[in-house]
């Protein structure tokens, strides 16, 4: 097998795949793909007396934080939605965040990590760079009026595409015939049973 061809392009191609996983032998046909990103904000360091000639990166974390929470909301209330999952929606979280050295030092260094989860059909690079270009366009200019240099940096963590099988395929019809199951569901944890479907398409 030559991975850097890929499933599509071999003479013998796999009918399917079966993945094993936690799920009560309940066959499932769906999950939520993942995209995990650091962000590192830098900053311009004073002592706190002197904060308006300095960049506040806890500040400005805390700004790009506040919008992620808002594209959540969005997300919640617009969808798309997909009633089959638990959470019908694609979901954004921000999970940690570090910044600062002492409460009378302006901080020129916070990170935080983020991810999306997003329902197979809706795009989580579209999220990235929704989030990447309100740092740019509307918190940058203002950090680099004061220091340049100051600003955002986006380190990739891990993703994983989603899982979106044809309840009517033939692997499906065979996983239930072995679970002796009529129904199928989809789960909002990731499998690598994406990455076998995106590497047969």
């Amino acid at each position: 097998f030559d991975e850097e061809v890929g499933c599509a392009a071999q003479p013998v191609r796999p009918v399917g795949c079966i993945v094993g996983e936690p799920t009560e032998m309940k066959v499932i046909t769906g999950h939520k793909g993942k995209m995990s990103q650091r962000c590192r904000v830098r900053g311009f360091e004073a002592h706190s007396s002197l904060a308006p000639k300095a960049v506040n990166a806890v500040h400005m974390a805390a700004r790009a934080v506040a919008r992620l929470d808002d594209m959540a909301a969005r997300k919640a209330a617009e969808g798309p939605f997909d009633a089959d999952y638990d959470v019908p929606h694609s979901t954004i979280h921000v999970g940690t965040i570090h910044g600062g050295t002492a409460l009378n030092i302006v901080p020129a260094d916070c990170s935080f990590e983020f991810e999306f989860r997003c329902l197979p059909d809706d795009d989580p690079e579209d999220l990235l760079a929704e989030i990447q270009a309100y740092a740019r366009d509307e918190l940058e200019p203002a950090m680099q009026a004061i220091a340049p240099g100051t600003g955002f940096a986006w380190e990739p963590m891990a993703s994983f595409p989603g899982l979106d099988m044809a309840g009517e395929s033939e692997v499906v019809t065979l996983a239930k015939f072995l679970a002796g199951a009529n129904a199928t569901g989809k789960v909002a944890f990731g499998t690598e049973a994406g990455l076998f479907q995106q590497g047969a398409g």
